[in-house]
């Protein structure tokens, strides 16, 4: 049975404090944040900048712990609410058990809390730990692949339950620090959870599912390129179908591909643009439906709305398939695009 050294769970709690390439970025995180609480409406501008590079980091983190790499230092990109949203999705996790914590102490006193704490202790680090894998936040809530994680690390996990219960405490009694000393502490304790939780799923080598073997690593450009090709092939044998006004057995071969493709995710996107590329943009319109329904299925949102404002552009009365119409405006909903979704309600 794998047991965890007293050691190594000291140096993974320590290390957003002894790898600079963490400690620079949380200083740097530490200084903004706190220049935010004082800045008035300013401050809650730059609250609302800096905050998703922040949770954004931590899963980061988090995954570079379990590959046992250093991670990479926070760059432009992580400023943006919209990139890479899986690595976002830990943040609504957390302000839902907030939420639950909150309405169970007031509905059920101290014993509600500890009930709603305890579960969202054994819940949250088995949730990100899978997210950290699948980049899914689908899977990072199915209840199968977190006792799957669970029954798997078992033997250690546990200490991120606990370490979770410890950390939420002490961030609390931080609150009557003075402001930026407050700020400090749980900044620490998060970078801490996160490294913990990483350092616990490496010795499972659960993260290597997902990893591209070294020796495959300078062939990238090779592979990448032989892939193409075959895109290139399939795409050329739809359009033979479609250009002959076999539309439906077109676009079911580019299907049967995309469940066969190494990356579906580029390969959707590839096809699409290629086929807005022919002469006629209505085959990829038609296929578009086909994409946003991969996109609602998986919880993605935000591309799912972005793709249906493109394909409007491209012919204004075009809508998802019938079915994935209210999915659709719940998309719509949720980025804030009441116009879309009113003119979707009206199909």
């Amino acid at each position: 049975m794998m047991t965890a050294k007293p050691l190594d769970l000291v140096r993974a709690i320590a290390y957003p404090l002894t790898e600079s390439s963490v400690l620079v970025p949380l200083l740097f995180f530490w200084l903004t944040v706190s220049l935010a609480s004082w800045g008035g409406v300013l401050g809650l501008f730059l609250m609302f900048l800096v905050l998703p590079a922040v949770f954004r980091y931590q899963m980061i983190l988090l995954e570079a712990r379990a590959r046992g790499v250093t991670p990479a230092v926070p760059g432009i990109e992580f400023f943006n609410w919209f990139g890479n949203a899986w690595s976002l999705f830990p943040v609504l996790l957390a302000v839902l058990l907030v939420l639950a914590t909150v309405e169970a102490g007031a509905k059920f006193g101290v014993a509600g809390t500890l009930v709603v704490l305890v579960f969202g202790a054994f819940v949250f680090p088995a949730s990100i730990a899978v997210l950290a894998i699948t980049h899914s936040p689908l899977q990072s809530l199915n209840p199968v692949a977190l006792s799957r994680l669970w029954k798997k690390c078992a033997a250690t996990f546990w200490l991120a339950t606990l370490s979770m219960l410890l950390f939420s405490w002490l961030s609390v009694v931080a609150e009557g620090l003075p402001m930026m000393l407050a700020v400090l502490v749980q900044l620490l304790l998060s970078f801490a959870f996160f490294s913990l939780v990483g350092s616990l799923m490496r010795p499972y080598g659960l993260i290597e599912d997902i990893d591209v073997p070294p020796s495959l690593q300078n062939d990238a450009r090779l592979a990448t390129a032989e892939l193409e090709e075959s895109r290139e092939a399939t795409l050329n044998h739809a359009y033979g179908f479609i250009s002959r006004g076999n539309r439906e057995s077109g676009l079911q071969h580019l299907l049967r591909w995309l469940e066969e493709d190494p990356d579906p995710v580029s390969a959707w996107s590839w096809f699409f643009e290629s086929m807005l590329r022919w002469d006629s943009p209505q085959a990829a319109l038609f296929f578009a439906q086909h994409y946003i329904h991969d996109h609602l299925q998986h919880g993605e949102q935000v591309p799912a709305v972005k793709l249906i404002m493109r394909c409007r552009l491209v012919d204004e009365q075009f809508r998802p398939f019938p079915e994935d119409i209210e999915a659709a405006i719940s998309a719509c909903d949720a980025c804030d695009n009441k116009e879309l979704g009113g003119r979707l309600r009206h199909y």
